[in-house]
């Protein structure tokens, strides 16, 4: 499966900018209800280009002067939202995934996750060749 990422136009439009960071956005939430390894990796090549295409917009917007039309600016405050829960997601799945990291490796250690000495179990049969 390759990257499908929406890429920048050259016209310098920044309503073109704003279409494909959401369309690359739409692209992530899809990728993310499909968790693999391929896919996060995927998911951070869709997140870098709509970065560059954000700041693509917001650097067509200061060089031509007017602000933009409240359509465009409630579509960029839908898109940061987006990109805050996203980021919330991550950082929690994150601390999760080394919550648990933590807990096999201590269990595998011998030792509690509280870091105690994890209880003895004692086995009901012995075999011994000899």
């Amino acid at each position: 499966m390759g990257i499908d990422v929406e890429v920048l136009t050259t016209s310098g439009d920044a309503r073109e900018c704003i279409r494909a960071a959401r369309a690359n956005m739409r692209e992530v939430k899809q990728l993310l209800s499909q968790p693999s390894e391929a896919n996060a990796e995927e998911c951070a090549a869709l997140l870098r280009q709509v970065e560059i295409q954000l700041g693509c917009a917001v650097a067509i917007f200061k060089t031509r002067g007017p602000e933009p039309s409240v359509e465009i600016q409630s579509i960029l405050e839908a898109l940061q939202g987006e990109i805050a829960v996203l980021a919330q997601f991550l950082a929690e799945a994150d601390k999760l995934l080394a919550g648990w990291l933590r807990a096999i490796s201590s269990r595998q250690s011998g030792y509690t996750t509280e870091g105690r000495a994890a209880p003895l179990v004692l086995l009901k049969k012995v075999s011994v060749e000899g």
